[in-house]
């Protein structure tokens, strides 16, 4: 790599002409009143003294801008060079990392549903057992109190009884059983894997008008060819007219 060129500041001398200089401007040009030819001519003889200093400043700067520019860019297109090259790797490595995780999001998703429906199931089971006890129960309390019945001699009510549909006391919901599900360990050195809800256009016509750009630069070249003749729909094209140094651009 070349030498890198020597920056050579501005002098205090030289920075101090130059904001006595601005400062000289600015206060023209925050007393300028520009209501006759008289006034117009000093507003250009402002205008002609900022674009002159500007061009001042430029020169004086423009030997260490340009050392410091060239050892900049060389600077940045090194490094540059280096981590465009990790690119390539960085991103084929998290495209599979995001795979993975995906993948194993769903089995575990399938895990836990599996285990899920295997404590309904228990529990279902456990249901149907206590029910099943709470009618035998009934059943029994329902043949001893018939039996009673007619050992008092009161055969109608032990009738009666045996006849009655038994209703079984409602039995308390049990507890689903607690079935441990395992999740897969987290690897030495893993970083966060982080949820990002991206999106893709599946109809462009479709899409609400707030969540349209307007292309002001495709605007603005219309506008620029065609002027006056313009015409779009939503715009209004009007024109100015702004300050312009003679021979110069700003």
């Amino acid at each position: 790599m070349s030498a890198v060129t020597a920056l050579v500041p501005v002098t205090e001398e030289r920075e101090r002409e130059i904001e006595a200089r601005h400062n000289r401007l600015l206060v023209e040009a925050q007393h300028l009143v520009v209501d006759s030819l008289d006034g117009e001519k000093h507003a250009w003889e402002i205008v002609n003294g900022i674009g002159a200093l500007k061009k001042a400043i430029e020169a004086d700067f423009r030997p260490s801008k340009m050392g410091a520019h060239g050892a900049w860019k060389a600077v940045c297109a090194q490094e540059a060079g280096h981590l465009d090259r990790l690119n390539e790797p960085d991103k084929i490595v998290r495209g599979k990392l995001s795979a993975w995780e995906t993948d194993k999001r769903r089995i575990q998703a399938e895990i836990e549903r599996k285990a899920h429906e295997e404590a309904e199931k228990v529990a279902a089971e456990l249901r149907r057992q206590a029910q099943e006890k709470a009618q035998n129960e009934a059943e029994e309390r329902r043949l001893a109190e018939a039996l009673a019945a007619e050992a008092a001699g009161d055969k109608a009510k032990a009738a009666e009884l045996l006849e009655t549909p038994i209703e079984a006391a409602p039995v308390d919901e049990p507890s689903v059983p607690f079935i441990p599900v395992l999740s897969a360990p987290k690897v030495d050195g893993a970083g966060t894997m982080v949820e990002v809800w991206k999106f893709e256009i599946a109809d462009a016509q479709a899409i609400p008008r707030e969540y349209l750009t307007v292309n002001e630069s495709a605007i603005g070249k219309v506008v620029q060819a065609l002027k006056g003749q313009a015409n779009i729909p939503g715009v209004r094209v009007y024109s100015m007219f702004e300050p312009r140094r003679t021979g110069g651009r700003r």
